[in-house]
């Protein structure tokens, strides 16, 4: 077992609770608010009776999660430039588990910045897009080679996490229109379920990696 596979039981959970948070953010910035003014016909022929609310409405909450994403994004993106430099993992595992959490960590930090900058993801959303195929990819890969003790349930962590930012502009760049409320209720979904997996699996590994390391010991003890 390497040295350094007992971190990733906590950087399993930190994602977990990083993707649960996104569904509350994704919540956050898509629910709509009836407008003071009686909408117009044209309005209404288009679905847009509502529209998303602004930063303005909720910035104390909008600001304290643009925290929370970048400090995640922060120690994500120097860990995962660690295990890049150092290659800590056996064979593949280091490439499928180290590249992604670095992606990750970067990710983080895009959101957390668009939060405290623009409290909204509007703008964020077409480059998170594109950053979300690669999970994808990596989740297509771990099937692909039978990679983890639990290549189906890993898979469909990846491919869920790089899912919900593939889908993000249909949610932000629709203008508060129908489609984009619903698509947003899609995103929080997946955004749930990878959330749970990241979990389930980070909990189980924790029991197995402290099984492992249970009596080993540091060469200075």
């Amino acid at each position: 077992m390497a040295l350094f596979m007992d971190p990733l039981d906590i950087f399993l959970m930190i994602l977990g609770a990083t993707l649960l948070s996104t569904a509350y953010t994704v919540w956050l910035t898509t629910r709509p608010i009836k407008e003071e003014d009686p909408p117009s016909e044209q309005a209404i022929a288009r679905s847009e009776v509502t529209t998303r609310r602004s930063a303005t409405e909720c910035p104390a909450t909008i600001k304290a999660l643009s925290f929370y994403y970048m400090g995640v994004g922060a120690f994500a993106l120097a860990t995962g430039i660690w295990g890049l430099a150092t290659w800590p993992l056996p064979s593949s595992y280091n490439i499928v588990l180290m590249d992604p959490w670095a992606l990750f960590g970067v990710a983080a930090l895009i959101v957390g910045l668009a939060l405290y900058f623009a409290g909204s993801l509007n703008a964020a959303s077409i480059p998170l897009a594109f950053l979300g195929i690669i999970p994808i990819v990596y989740g297509v890969d771990i099937i692909k080679y039978h990679l983890t003790t639990e290549p189906s349930l890993a898979a469909a962590l990846y491919i869920l996490t790089g899912l919900a930012p593939l889908l993000s502009p249909l949610v932000y760049m629709t203008n508060g229109r129908s489609m984009g409320r619903y698509m947003g209720y899609v995103v929080m979904v997946i955004l749930i379920l990878a959330g749970l997996i990241a979990y389930i699996i980070g909990v189980g590994a924790t029991f197995e990696h402290t099984a492992g390391w249970v009596k080993w010991t540091p060469w200075y003890g």
